[in-house]
């Protein structure tokens, strides 16, 4: 089976409610209602400005505004801002990150 990988460049903007499959490379901008997809990777460019992110895996490198659901694991990396409430499975975290807002480390769906 063959991931689907995607690219948002630094020139595009999107406003509204973005859906990806597989993984999306977002170094745009984004300001709306909600992302929902797969694995996002947030650029050191990035921003996103959004109620609510959902996804299964989440990097970012970029900011981030607004509250994040992953189901499996997050990464921020030294240049990561993200301002808001952040609820994951798993967090790792690099020396540099900034995070505002409140942190929810859940149990994976199915574990005891």
């Amino acid at each position: 089976m063959t991931v689907r990988s995607s690219k948002v460049a630094h020139d595009v903007e999107i406003t509204g409610t973005m859906k990806f499959k597989g993984e999306l490379l977002f170094e745009g901008k984004f300001i709306g209602d909600s992302i929902e997809g797969d694995d996002l990777v947030i650029g050191e460019q990035a921003e996103i400005r959004a109620a609510i992110v959902h996804v299964k895996n989440f990097s970012s490198a970029g900011l981030v505004e607004g509250n994040v659901e992953v189901s499996e694991r997050s990464s921020l990396k030294g240049t990561a801002h993200i301002q808001g409430n952040l609820t994951t499975v798993r967090l790792a975290m690099d020396d540099g990150a900034t995070f505002s807002g409140g942190l929810s480390i859940v149990k994976a769906a199915g574990q005891a």
